[in-house]
């Protein structure tokens, strides 16, 4: 059977389907993450029994990968013209779950960011309040575009939507880089915080920037060029480039996986480190002032 996602499904039919060889790689990969993901929930209960912080984003990357999980072996059976519109909306929704997830990493980076950088400002604001509003802002801002996209798909131009997605996927992407360098930056110059803590934080940080990198990226490049030859035919090597993406994107919930591993290391003595730091070089600097 043919590989690829028919795009203009939007206002059409639905094709989507998979070769017998993306099928057996898609069900491995499924029943991995599944049990991966099952050990990392399992791991997270046992973190929320301790009374530790909850780690809402990290809890939000879960309920992603599973939507993920879940639909991805729907979407890759065979072409169901019969059901396009039930087939359409599952599509959208997992196009949705990776925006939203896509979201949380850049949230993630932020705060690790924020959190090293103005340690002392992350901590009087730092609240499961905060971060529940966080959480829904980040939800109902993209489910808003998901709704608008799918609006502008249907009445103005299929081509437009498009675009705006491949927008959509690729605009955080320097984000995530600044937190990743300012971070590497902010730490080589601290003191306080012990090689292990250091690399520790830096693993966070590089995860989440490998997993936009190495598993997004290649998506959002064959969007492009899916993009650019929406007018004028589907390259030769179309098909070949969007096996090998949606692979790739589907490896998502491993590396989301490992991320919530470093993190549950890592919150609470780094945030205690970094605190004490601050605190003290403000000390100083109120001593010389003083003194002066």
């Amino acid at each position: 059977m043919r590989s690829g996602v028919n795009y203009s499904a939007y206002s059409t039919t639905v094709t989507i389907c998979a070769s017998s060889s993306e099928m057996v790689v898609i069900w491995i990969i499924f029943s991995i993450e599944f049990v991966v993901m099952c050990l990392a929930l399992y791991g997270l209960c046992c973190l929320l029994r301790s009374n530790h912080a909850v780690p809402l984003f990290v809890i939000n990357l879960f309920v992603c990968d599973i939507i993920q999980i879940c639909v991805k072996p729907v979407m890759n059976f065979c072409t169901l013209n019969e059901q396009k519109n039930a087939i359409f909306f599952v599509f959208q929704v997992y196009i949705l779950s990776i925006m939203v997830n896509v979201g949380f990493m850049v949230c993630i980076s932020v705060e690790r960011y924020i959190m090293i950088k103005y340690p002392v400002w992350y901590r009087l604001h730092h609240s499961c309040r905060n971060l529940v509003l966080i959480s829904l802002l980040v939800w109902a801002t993209l489910c808003g575009y998901m709704v608008i996209d799918i609006i502008i798909a249907v009445k103005v131009d299929v081509e437009l939507a498009f675009l705006l997605n491949v927008i959509m996927f690729f605009v955080p992407y320097p984000l995530v880089v600044f937190c990743f360098v300012g971070s590497w930056k902010a730490l080589s110059h601290s003191v306080a915080v012990t090689p292990d803590e250091r690399k520790r934080i830096l693993m966070i940080l590089a995860l989440v920037l490998f997993n936009y990198t190495v598993l997004f990226l290649p998506s959002i490049v064959q969007n492009i060029i899916f993009a650019v030859s929406f007018k004028h035919g589907i390259s030769s090597y179309y098909d070949s480039l969007h096996s090998v993406s949606g692979i790739m994107m589907y490896l998502n919930p491993l590396a989301d996986s490992l991320l919530y591993v470093f993190i549950r290391k890592d919150a609470h003595s780094m945030l205690t480190f970094l605190c004490c730091k601050k605190l003290h070089e403000n000390q100083v600097e109120l001593m010389v002032d003083g003194s002066g």
